[in-house]
Formats: C-alpha cells, structure tokens, sequence
C-alpha cells in the first residue's frame, strides 16, 4: 500500500506570514518566540514552521501562543491559549490577539463574538461539550472557555 503524501486540509490563512504575526504579537506584549522546524511525517501534517511562546500577565493568567505556519511561511494555525480563570482582560487579550493575527481585520462582530462566549460561560451553569465554531471568509474561529483553560484558534477554511 502506497503511503500518502502528508497535505494541509484547508487553506492558509489571509493576511501577513507568520513572521509578521509573531513580530505583531511580539510587539504588543513583549512574547518572545521559539521558532522550530518540523519535519513531514507520514500521513500527518507536511514539513511546516511552528513558533511558539509564552506570556505571564499581571490578571493571574499566562498566554500561550502558537504558530504552525507551511513551507511558504503562510500561518494555516495559530492557536492562543490562556490558563488561568477566564475574565474581561483574557477575553479583551484573545480578542487582540485575534485581530493583530489577521492583520487587523479581525472585525468588530468576530470580536464580539468572542466578547459573547466569555459572557456565555460565565452565565452558565454547566461546562458545555461541544466548541464554538465560525467561519468567516478564508477563516474558521474557535473558541473553548473553561474553568482554568481557555483557546482560541484560526484556522483556513475546509474546502466544501
């Protein structure tokens, strides 16, 4: 059986390489990046450029941020995680975060959206399963609040 050429599912996403994002972020909080270059495996993801980094903020919470980006340099994932209980600043840092990862065309109702989902867990009883999801354009958003662990993540948009 022939093994399969290890492919991105979906597209890049829009906006600047992931330099540039990492150097925004850098920038805006002070993050400092620990670039690696991984290798194709098979039948998993092609050789890309993963960046990585972490950020203790003042309101109890760390930042993790992390880049995957393709043999182009374009981002196809960046993932923003905070650990800590979820409040106004952590969604106010996702929300910027957000934006400054699309080259600040995030769009008020996608951080809105955002704004909302911290608001919905925080009036909710239960933890829910299932992962807000939506997509907008070239990029799907997700976003997981829980009790001590929060993601948001970007990624393209699967073809249809």
């Amino acid at each position: 059986m022939a093994e399969q050429t290890p492919h991105w599912r979906g597209s890049a996403l829009p906006g600047p390489k992931a330099d540039t994002v990492a150097e925004r972020l850098k920038q805006r909080w002070g993050l400092e990046f620990h670039v690696q270059q991984i290798r194709a495996v098979s039948a998993g993801l092609p050789g890309h450029v993963r960046y990585e980094a972490l950020k203790e903020f003042p309101e109890a919470y760390n930042l993790i941020v992390m880049i995957q980006a393709d043999g182009d340099g374009r981002p196809r994932n960046i993932v923003l995680a905070a650990n800590g209980a979820p409040s106004a600043a952590m969604a106010a840092t996702l929300a910027q975060g957000l934006d400054l990862s699309l080259d600040g065309h995030a769009g008020d109702e996608r951080k809105s959206w955002v704004q909302s989902q911290f608001a919905a867990y925080g009036q909710s009883t239960q933890v829910s399963p299932m992962v807000p999801r939506r997509t907008d354009g070239e990029v799907t958003t997700s976003l997981s609040v829980a009790s001590d662990h929060t993601t948001l993540q970007l990624s393209g948009s699967l073809p249809s």
